[in-house]
C-alpha cells in the first residue's frame, strides 16, 4: 500500500481527479492549512497563541521553469516578511527554488532568503539530491554563521548516519525524519521496524553530539524511548523541540508542550499539495481507509 500511493504522489496527472473528490477534499483540507499565505497565516497565528513553534511550507517542488521558481522565491520573501519578529520557521524544498536546474541557482536563491529571515529550513528530498542538499547546506553554514539554518536527515537512507557525523563539526540544527519517498533497497531501509531502530540510534547521537535536535516523529513508542534517554544523560530540554506535521497527532503534541518540552508544528500550505498529500497518505493507511469507505458508502 505505502509502495503504490508512494507511486502515485509521482503521478501528477491524478492531482485534478483527486482535488475534485470530496472525500479525498475534506481529509487534504485536515493536512494542508489552506490554499493562500493569509489563510495560512490564521493557522500559523493560532498555533503561537497556544505556545506552539510554527514551520510553515509553501508546497511545491521540482519546479523547472525559472519564471516559476523566480515566483516561488518571492512567496518565499513574503513570508519571511510577515514572520519577521517570531520564533517561527520557514521550510524549502531546494528543487522548489531551481536545484533541478542547478545547484549554484538553488544556493544563490537560498541566500536571498536568508538576507531577509533569520531561520530557515532545508527540506531533504529523494536521495538523488542528498549532496546537492548538503553542499548547500555547508555553504551557507559557511556564509551565514549568525542565522538558524536547519536541514534534515532521513533515517531510513544508509547514508544518513555518516552524513550526521560529518556535519557535527558545524554544530548543526538537524532536522530528522523517518523518510517519505520511494527508494531502491540499496539506498533506503525497506522495513518499517529497522528504519524505527536506525531513528532512534541517529536520534540518540544528535542529542548528544549537537547544539539542537528538531524531532520529526508522531511514533510515541521512539518518543517515550527518547525522553527515557533524555532523563538518564540528563539533556537540557533547551536542545531539542517535537516537531509534528499539521493535522497529526495534535493532542499529543499539546501533552508534550503542558510538560515543558518545546513543540513546533510542520504547516504545509498552497495550491501544489499533491504529492505531499499522496506521501502523507502512504504513511497512513487509516487515511487510506477514510477515503476508500467514503467512496464505497
Amino acid at each position: 500500500m505505502r509502495d503504490f500511493f508512494l507511486y502515485l504522489s509521482e503521478r501528477r496527472q491524478l492531482e485534478n481527479f483527486v482535488s475534485k473528490f470530496p472525500p479525498t477534499r475534506k481529509l487534504v483540507d485536515r493536512f494542508v492549512a489552506g490554499r493562500t499565505l493569509e489563510e495560512a497565516m490564521r493557522v500559523v497565528k493560532a498555533l503561537n497563541d497556544e505556545g506552539i513553534r510554527v514551520t510553515l511550507d509553501r508546497l511545491g517542488e521540482s519546479v523547472l521553469d525559472k519564471s516559476l521558481v523566480e515566483e516561488t522565491v518571492n512567496e518565499y520573501l513574503k513570508i519571511l516578511d510577515v514572520l519577521k519578529g517570531t520564533n517561527n520557521s520557514v521550510a524549502v524544498k531546494p528543487t522548489s527554488v531551481g536545484l533541478d536546474i542547478s545547484k549554484e541557482v538553488a544556493l544563490e536563491n537560498f541566500r536571498k532568503l536568508l538576507q531577509k529571515g533569520d531561520f530557515i529550513e532545508i527540506d531533504m528530498e529523494a536521495s538523488r539530491y542528498v549532496d546537492d542538499t548538503l553542499w548547500i547546506y555547508r555553504k551557507l553554514k559557511e556564509e551565514f554563521p549568525d542565522k538558524r539554518i536547519a536541514v534534515a536527515i532521513q533515517a531510513y537512507l544508509y547514508r544518513s548516519e555518516d552524513d550526521i557525523k560529518s556535519l557535527t563539526p558545524l554544530k548543526p540544527c538537524i532536522r530528522l525524519v523517518k523518510g517519505a519517498y520511494k527508494e531502491p533497497p540499496d539506498v533506503a531501509i525497506q522495513d518499517k521496524r529497522k528504519v524505527d531502530e536506525n531513528y532512534v540510534k541517529l536520534l540518540f547521537y544528535l542529542l548528544e553530539n549537537i547544539p539542537y535536535t528538531l524531532v520529526a516523529t508522531h511514533d510515541e513508542k521512539i518518543i517515550n524511548r527518547m525522553l527515557d534517554f533524555v532523563k538518564e544523560r540528563n539533556i537540557d530540554k533547551d536542545r531539542f523541540e517535537f516537531q509534528f506535521l499539521y493535522g497529526i497527532k495534535s493532542a499529543l503534541l499539546r501533552r508534550l508542550r503542558d510538560e515543558g518540552y518545546n513543540t513546533g508544528m510542520y504547516v504545509p500550505y498552497g495550491t501544489h499539495w499533491y504529492p505531499y498529500f499522496m506521501r502523507r497518505l502512504a504513511e497512513r493507511p487509516a487515511n487510506v481507509w477514510f477515503v476508500f469507505k467514503n467512496l464505497f458508502g
